[in-house]
């Protein structure tokens, strides 16, 4: 009997994705977008030598509301940016654990990311001695994220050799890391040191001291991804949407981002720049 021979198809297929993953994803990149916004806003004197000699109304009234928007971080009990944030954060990371779920090559995802991180600790290095940032990044979102992923798929391949033990045990690491947190009250005990200390080094990294612009320690925000690990097992075993009748149209933009997340980290702060520089400069202000 003559045997046909397989083909390769001339293009990939494309990856079947989860809408509401990538549209998730994509709000928490936004909601980083407007609060970078909000704290450029909040200094138009790194940009504008003259703004408090200009008056405009618009200008003012937006400096304002970035000016309360920004130092709400500090309010425990009603600050809008304070919770705000927090949920944001919880998203963006709870997703990067379900992206663990998913993927077949985590090590590599876990690499990539890192090095990702270690271009942008340097691009910061390089704002810092420009003048546009205070300290620079030790260890910031991109470097959490790297060792995250590399923790949580070390996990992942220890308890391969059991199922059950493999599905639940991201859901007990992260139960136990965010149980400690909060009856040590993480969140809240973590003094930003106001210079670079060579013996607080690992506690930048492990989270318990904290320096530079961006600083995300590994404790507590590792639980979010062991849940998000966790959820991406137990919920999308066989990768399909959840919500496969709302998908349309009406989430692309959003959800085109949270494909582009990376990319979207990397040059978000160069286009808000140039906008609000632009917009300035046809106000009247000067650099």
């Amino acid at each position: 009997m003559e045997q046909i021979a397989a083909v390769k198809p001339l293009f990939r297929t494309k990856k079947r994705r989860v809408w509401e993953v990538d549209f998730l994803r994509g709000v928490a990149v936004l909601a980083m977008c407007f609060d970078h916004f909000m704290f450029d806003c909040s200094h138009p004197w790194s940009f504008f030598s003259n703004f408090f000699d200009v008056k405009n109304a618009f200008a003012d009234k937006l400096y304002n509301f970035a000016h309360w928007y920004w130092y709400s971080s500090w309010d425990y009990v009603s600050g809008f940016r304070f919770w705000g944030h927090a949920v944001f954060i919880f998203l963006f990371l709870f997703i990067v654990g379900m992206s663990c779920a998913f993927s077949r090559d985590n090590t590599r995802r876990g690499a990539l990311c890192g090095v990702a991180a270690f271009l942008f600790t340097g691009i910061s290095f390089v704002c810092k001695a420009m003048g546009f940032m205070e300290h620079g990044i030790i260890f910031g979102i991109l470097d959490c994220i790297a060792m995250c992923i590399l923790i949580v798929t070390a996990l992942d391949n220890l308890t391969k050799w059991n199922k059950y033990v493999n599905l639940y045990a991201p859901l007990v690491a992260g139960i136990i890391v965010l149980a400690f947190a909060i009856s040590n009250k993480a969140w809240f005990g973590v003094a930003h040191d106001s210079e670079f200390m060579d013996a607080h080094f690992l506690g930048y990294i492990f989270g318990t001291h904290a320096f530079g612009d961006d600083w995300f320690g590994l404790f507590p925000y590792i639980g979010f991804v062991f849940l998000g690990m966790y959820w991406g097992k137990a919920a999308y075993g066989v990768r399909q949407s959840l919500l496969p009748r709302l998908d349309g149209k009406w989430n692309k933009p959003i959800a085109f981002v949270g494909r582009h997340a990376l990319i979207t980290y990397f040059i978000h702060q160069v286009v808000i720049a140039g906008i609000i520089i632009v917009v300035g400069l046809c106000m009247g202000y000067s650099l």
